[in-house]
């Protein structure tokens, strides 16, 4: 009898241990999950963003955007634009290359961050950046990569073929003349 009697505090703290761990890894599981879950909602307002420029839409800047957000795009300037700057550029890509669509070739996300690989294609059919219409069709890779706070875009980072895109409407690159 004494025997059992010390084997049921064993076997109780046994159990307490076994519950202990099994909390804490729910908890990490819950913790995991939650982050999944905001990691897909961010991918999902990546993929309207596009869906919404396919039609068009500049406007879905406001509504998916911070009021403060950042768009930076190292190859073509190194200063940031505000938000309305952004759907500024945005309005003035689309008037020119009215037809353009945005094809996600692939796109994942990390804590805060939605990185997307995209193929850009159009028709030049009004001036670009100092280009007049063309009526040439282009396609470009663009890389983007997302910073998410409470759900809304607050920095993108984008990466294109500026170059392969000038070259394709016609433009040469040519070395300047030497200094003399």
């Amino acid at each position: 009898m004494k025997r059992y009697l010390c084997i049921v505090p064993v076997v109780l703290a046994l159990c307490f241990t076994v519950a202990c761990q099994d909390k804490a890894a729910m908890a990490e599981l819950e913790k995991y999950r939650a982050q999944a879950s905001v990691e897909a909602q961010n991918i999902e307002t990546v993929r309207t963003f596009f869906a919404e420029l396919n039609k068009g839409n500049a406007g879905i800047i406001n509504d998916l955007y911070a009021s403060d957000s950042k768009y930076y795009s190292p190859s073509n300037s190194p200063i940031p634009l505000t938000r309305d700057q952004e759907i500024a550029q945005v309005k003035t890509t689309l008037t020119a290359f009215p037809d353009m669509t945005y094809e996600i070739k692939d796109i994942f996300a990390a804590k805060d961050r939605v990185v997307v690989m995209i193929i850009s294609s159009a028709t030049h059919k009004a001036e670009f950046m100092g280009i007049p219409a063309t009526g040439k069709k282009a396609s470009i890779g663009v890389t983007l990569v997302y910073r998410f706070r409470d759900g809304k875009v607050v920095e993108e980072i984008e990466d294109a073929d500026f170059l392969g895109l000038f070259m394709q409407l016609g433009m040469e690159l040519k070395p300047k003349e030497p200094v003399k």
